[in-house]
């Protein structure tokens, strides 16, 4: 049975997920698109499928999988899709999923290399960091307060799946952050020009937690100063500076680099 009306309880309650608010409230929320559709069926952590009309193999097969777990699907008209689709040109299916409810010092507890947003504001930053986070093998995210949420639907789609695959501590306060590094015996590293050394030439050894700061201003005085390792990215040509994304990628995988020789 199809879905066509976009006040059923149901729609209605997926739909406001696309507001903070109700994400926070519910400790919910949306993911969209086939691939990343795939991925949270994946990590188990899908409460109900919203789809359109199956036109192909691979959404069957998620859907079929997705079954077999007692997942929820809604079957829904196009104009029900738009309704909860946060984009203009909906893909046909979004996945209702559980935020993850880690505690940051689980993350810790794993002695990985972490990965550290301060004050971050892009959403495209932020899940291109997580997708390259991924990638690097890196142990988890921190996402300091003031960063953009990770929930919000631009940002899950962002990441492509990722947010599936990475442990992530959203809201963290800077101070409980720090207090909470410093007991892991974890070392605070942060990307800047002040008194810094050449990535290249760094210690990158042992536990350590990567900082990476506002696409602005940078870290905050208070992380400059709690810092244990400073460093930067040598460039040779004139741009003065990196897309904060990109830089965040040159770190992780430089230090993937030196773990793997």
């Amino acid at each position: 049975m199809e879905l066509t009306a976009i006040n059923n309880p149901q729609v209605k309650a997926a739909a406001e997920l696309k507001q903070k608010k109700y994400r926070q409230q519910r400790g919910l929320f949306l993911a969209e698109g086939l691939r990343t559709v795939e991925e949270a069926v994946l990590s188990k952590s899908v409460e109900s499928i919203f789809y359109t009309a199956i036109e192909d193999d691979r959404t069957r097969a998620v859907l079929e999988e997705a079954a077999a777990k007692q997942i929820k699907l809604y079957c829904v008209s196009e104009n029900v899709m738009k309704k909860i689709a946060d984009t203009e040109t909906p893909q046909g299916i979004v996945a209702v999923c559980r935020m993850q409810s880690n505690k940051l010092e689980e993350l810790f507890a794993t002695g990985k290399l972490l990965l550290v947003l301060d004050r971050v504001g892009d959403p495209g930053n932020v899940g291109t960091m997580l997708r390259t986070a991924d990638a690097a093998g890196v142990g988890g995210l921190v996402l300091l307060k003031g960063c953009v949420d990770i929930y919000a639907p631009k940002t899950v789609r962002s990441t492509m799946g990722s947010l599936f695959h990475v442990p992530v501590f959203a809201g963290a306060d800077e101070a409980q952050f720090i207090k909470a590094a410093k007991r892991a015996g974890y070392e605070l590293l942060v990307t800047t020009l002040e008194g810094a050394d050449n990535l290249y030439k760094a210690d990158l050894s042992g536990r350590i937690a990567f900082v990476m700061g506002n696409e602005a201003n940078g870290v905050t005085e208070t992380l400059l100063t709690e810092a244990d390792k400073r460093v930067y990215i040598p460039m040779q040509g004139k741009a003065e500076s990196l897309n904060v994304a990109m830089a965040a990628g040159i770190v992780m995988f430089e230090a993937l680099r030196r773990r793997l020789r």
